[in-house]
């Protein structure tokens, strides 16, 4: 793709969603930051792969969500009474 192609297609996407300050990483962001909101319904290999990266990147930069997910009680209790 060439770099005017780029630009044009950002141009496109930033007016079709009315986002003027829409980049390519953060669009990238945002979907991996959706992604990891739905583990464990996807895994973070599954993550990584949909990203094109590996599953260290997704866990050092958004691991902050898979903590806020995270119910070690309740996962215990699950565990304990199955």
């Amino acid at each position: 793709m060439t770099k005017s192609s780029y630009v044009k297609l950002w141009a496109g996407i930033r007016q079709k969603m009315e986002s003027p300050d829409l980049t390519a990483h953060i669009f990238r962001h945002n979907y991996c930051t959706n992604l990891c909101y739905q583990i464990p319904t996807v895994s973070i290999k599954k993550i990584a792969e949909l990203l094109g990266d590996n599953e260290k990147m997704v866990i050092e930069v958004y691991n902050h969500i898979i903590l806020d997910k995270e119910d070690a009680q309740k996962a215990v209790e699950l565990a304990l009474n199955a």
